[in-house]
């Protein structure tokens, strides 16, 4: 794993994309606060596959402890099936 400013990622996209692809971890900071990781690609994983056909995003922030502790929201199934022909009326 190696960490690098933005401008050092800037300046040195190639070399730190090569890295990535040979397997190493990249760590960007920006004024000494970290912003991203840089990972191999793992064609192998359901969820890189997923990540790569855009189907999926990883998620911006971890949940809070008391996520799950929170009641679901009571929706009528009316509401559901309304919402899942939308979305697949809009393919």
């Amino acid at each position: 794993m190696q960490t690098v400013t933005v401008g050092e990622l800037q300046n040195n996209l190639s070399l730190y994309l090569k890295k990535a692809k040979d397997g190493d971890e990249i760590i960007v900071e920006e004024n000494n606060v970290v912003i991203a990781r840089i990972l191999p690609f793992d064609e192998n994983t359901e969820e890189e596959i997923l990540i790569s056909q855009g189907f999926m995003t990883l998620p911006k922030r971890e949940l809070p402890e008391d996520f799950w502790d929170e009641d679901a929201p009571e929706v009528p199934l009316e509401k559901i099936v309304e919402a899942i022909r939308t979305e697949r009326d809009e393919d």
